[in-house]
């Protein structure tokens, strides 16, 4: 089986599920990206079972190396990341790969605006031609299903993780004797985290207790200088996957209070490695592991006061903490990259009527 992705950015996540997807014997994965991200570089080598196709700024946007590129690689299967990359799109009227089957992504949040309302008239056409859409999670779920997608065409794992590793990572803070006492940030210092907003919830917080935490930060982005000069804040600035994993192992509790965020696959990897969560209602992977007193606490969004009592309550829960994190390590497993090759191969096989 010759499956081949159309991605933008490359990243940790991917590189763990194509990896453990190539390591499948049968199957043959192929992948073209876009260059990394300069707030967030991943290192190509991640990808160690899959060589990449790197397009330049030039190529990503030429209808014509993007088929070909795609074409060279005979695919039985085509995933491409959403419906606004015009050369991606095009790949369904390409007639070298007319006997393909197609398969799209989309992280879509489930919003109520009139605009999502009304995105059937604009992408409605292509949705029935796709022959399978990959959604992450509930949300991205219901949000096709109001655009009237069938169910059958519905796939609910776009996302996974390397979970032995992040498990392997969190596992010594389960034997030390006292829980750490810090929060953790990561993500990109962008408008859409509600960087803003996390930083006055934590001044905040650090008035409400008389031995407050500190506050570590791992990413990059346009309004990192809103972190400068915080007291009990580090910014540790961007990492690799591998140097992450220490950060989550040194921190009690992580916090992402995203204004927008159809998934959130750092709550994921933070889960695994059994930091207990606080998000924001617009993360959508807090709807599938974060439960209020049990795993974390979920915020309303862009309200510091709720940032503010939710690290309080987190505060003032340490004892509990260790408990919290078992319980959400468990649940992290469902988005392990074996389970993502295991729903990748199972929703090929169906397209192309071959056995599971």
């Amino acid at each position: 089986m010759n499956i081949t992705y159309c991605w933008t950015e490359p990243s940790g996540y991917l590189a763990a599920c194509l990896n453990e997807l190539a390591r499948r014997p049968g199957v043959n994965v192929s992948l073209i990206h876009w260059a990394p991200s300069p707030i967030a570089p991943f290192d190509l080598s991640l990808f160690r079972e899959v060589t990449p196709r790197v397009l330049s700024e030039a190529q990503r946007h030429d209808t014509a190396v993007v088929r070909d590129v795609v074409a060279a690689s005979k695919p039985d299967v085509v995933v491409f990341a959403g419906w606004a990359h015009r050369p991606y799109v095009s790949l369904l009227d390409e007639p070298r790969l007319r006997g393909a089957r197609f398969v799209m992504t989309a992280d879509t949040a489930l919003r109520f605006t009139w605009r999502q309302r009304l995105a059937p008239l604009r992408i409605g056409g292509l949705l029935k031609r796709v022959d399978a859409l990959n959604v992450p999670g509930e949300r991205g779920y219901q949000v096709m299903r109001s655009w009237g997608v069938p169910g059958r065409k519905i796939a609910r794992l776009l996302y996974a993780i390397d979970y032995n590793g992040f498990w392997a990572a969190g596992e010594p803070r389960f034997a030390d004797a006292t829980w750490p006492k810090r929060f953790l940030f990561v993500g990109r210092y962008v408008p859409a985290k509600a960087i803003d907003t996390l930083v006055e919830a934590y001044r905040s917080y650090r008035q409400s207790v008389a031995d407050p935490w500190p506050l570590t930060t791992c990413g990059s982005g346009p309004l990192e200088s809103l972190l400068g000069g915080v007291e009990g804040i580090e910014n540790r600035g961007f990492l690799q996957p591998a140097d992450l994993g220490r950060e989550f192992r040194r921190a009690g509790v992580f916090i992402l209070p995203s204004r927008v965020e159809p998934w959130g696959q750092v709550i994921v990897e933070a889960a695994a490695s059994g930091l207990p969560v606080i998000c924001s209602q617009d993360c959508g992977a807090g709807v599938e592991l974060v439960r209020d007193y049990h795993t974390g606490f979920i915020i309303p969004t862009d309200d510091v006061e709720a940032g503010r009592r939710a690290l309080v309550k987190m505060h003032h829960a340490h004892p509990d903490l260790a408990t919290m994190g078992r319980e959400i390590r468990h649940a992290a497993a469902a988005y392990s990259a074996e389970r993502w090759a295991d729903n990748q191969l199972g929703l090929c096989a169906r397209l192309l009527n071959r056995p599971d």
